[in-house]
């Protein structure tokens, strides 16, 4: 698949408008740590360090939208209580219209949460989970207020999306109200739901899961065949099916009778939390056939936007820039980020108890010195992020012969490395501007160095926010230039001794 025509696509996000009509949900994730046993009851005490939230449901796939580049628009219903607030302050947060947004004081917010308890050094774990009452479905005023904001945005979009989670915003007639608004304007119409798939008739695309497709179309869902079944059944409801099969990809049916699988590509290692998976597929399959792009290119797009987010804790929403560097934009590697995407990730793993490991070098011609080393360097914290002197850099340090290999295959090479996490490139003469950016746990430098000779800057800016700072020394015998010297000795002698016989 033409990966220039796929960013093609996502450059052409921007002018998608969209509609997400769904259940909105608050994601809250409550970080802490147990600090002891209660003297009250035999249960442990957990002290709340921080709280984090994030829409959920349709108010996640429509945050995904915004975030890809769409104008994007919401309409549901939340409660009149203090979580309604929140939810709506992170849905305007993420550039989504709330105006849409219906409040039924007799109903409460929909809430979810997680608490995750964890510690110094200590990765964190669930401890519990928490949720409100199952919703009924919406009924009198605010069942005819939502469908009369659906009437009143759907000539000013080109998409739109509908997510039933509990199945209560999407009724019957909601689902009608979609219909007629898409053929009375001629809009494209995504469906997503958890067990209702069969209920979406005259839609253009469904997007379930491999489960939510069986529930959908009546049949267990346990191998290859059944899945088959299950997605030609959700044929005669709408127009086309594209299922998600978690690590497998997506298997697209077409209206023309084809399926065909599109893989995901992503190291089933790196995969931390598949919470809003599905959403953040609902958004980018939306947006890519908004742009024109066809079912295959919809769920090569998609399976990328998924992988960006599966390796981030909770309910994320990927950017347009993240989907762009999934899909080899300029050729970068997953793993290279940008400073400011470095940061806000390197502050999320501070805050989960994670020490960040820094180191730097050129890594020009990996060799088994380098490879000792970041061993090395990986094992004295928990995430190990590596910063790669830019090529104008390596030419300023080693000579304008240098580096052997740009710094983009440079990454992709470290990249490939399991202890090695994230990588940043940086043109500056030091590392300074870096480490008073992400402010890293551990500082490491390798090779002859010592504290004394390292750069003194570096060490009073690590030392001053109390970091730490490791020396690894380096492997005698082991360097890229004593390779490129081994390499140029042994090309003049071949060409002294070819020159010779002739």
């Amino acid at each position: 698949m033409d990966q220039e025509n796929l960013r093609g696509l996502v450059g052409r996000f921007k002018d998608a408008r969209v509609l997400v009509v769904g259940d909105i949900y608050l994601d809250e994730n409550v970080f802490g740590v147990v600090t002891g046993i209660s003297l009250e009851a035999p249960i442990p005490i957990y002290e709340v360090r921080e709280r984090r939230y994030n829409p959920g449901a349709a108010g996640n796939a429509a945050c995904n939208a915004a975030s890809l580049g769409a104008t994007t628009y919401m309409v549901g219903y939340v409660g009149k209580d203090a979580n309604a607030d929140i939810v709506l302050n992170e849905l305007r947060a993420g550039n989504v219209d709330t105006s849409g947004v219906v409040v039924d004081a007799a109903r409460p917010t929909n809430t979810y949460g997680k608490l995750r308890a964890g510690g110094h050094n200590i990765l964190t774990q669930e401890i519990l989970r928490t949720d409100t009452p199952s919703p009924a479905f919406v009924a009198g005023k605010t069942e005819s207020d939502i469908i009369a904001n659906i009437e009143a945005r759907a000539r000013d979009v080109d998409v739109i999306v509908v997510v039933d989670q509990v199945s209560s915003v999407v009724t019957e007639q909601v689902l009608r109200a979609v219909v007629e608004c898409a053929r009375k304007h001629d809009l494209l119409t995504v469906g997503d739901s958890r067990n209702r798939a069969g209920a979406f008739q005259g839609f253009d695309v469904l997007v379930p899961n491999d489960r939510e497709a069986g529930l959908g179309a009546g049949i267990d869902v346990i191998d290859d065949a059944s899945l088959n079944a299950a997605g030609k059944a959700l044929l005669s409801v709408c127009e086309n099916v594209l299922v998600t099969c978690g690590p497998a990809g997506i298997r697209v049916f077409a209206k023309d009778g084809v399926i065909e699988d599109v893989p995901i590509v992503i190291d089933p290692r790196a995969v931390v939390d598949v919470t809003g998976a599905g959403d953040t597929v609902t958004a980018a399959a939306a947006l890519t056939l908004s742009a024109g792009g066809s079912l295959r290119e919809a769920a090569a797009i998609s399976n990328a936007a998924a992988g960006v987010a599966v390796t981030q804790p909770g309910v994320v929403t990927v950017s347009n820039a993240e989907l762009e560097q999934a899909l080899g934009g300029a050729g970068r590697p997953a793993k290279l980020k940008r400073h400011n995407e470095l940061k806000a990730i390197v502050e999320r793993m501070k805050k989960e108890g994670k020490s960040v490991v820094w180191t730097n070098g050129c890594f020009d011609i990996l060799h088994a010195g380098h490879i000792t080393y970041l061993m090395k360097a990986a094992q004295v914290g928990d995430v190990l992020v590596v910063g790669l002197n830019s090529d104008a850099s390596v030419r300023a340090v080693k000579g304008p012969t240098r580096p052997i290999v740009n710094e983009i295959d440079r990454a992709r090479v470290l990249s490939a490395l399991e202890f090695v996490d994230y990588l940043a490139i940086f043109d500056d003469p030091t590392t300074e501007p870096l480490l008073e950016l992400l402010r890293p746990d551990v500082y490491v430098k390798g090779g002859d160095y010592t504290i004394d000779t390292i750069n003194q800057a570096e060490r009073r800016l690590v030392e001053g926010y109390g970091g730490k700072i490791v020396i690894i020394p380096g492997i005698e015998g082991k360097s890229t230039t004593a390779i490129v010297e081994r390499i140029a000795t042994r090309l003049i002698d071949e060409m002294t001794r070819k020159g010779a016989a002739q």
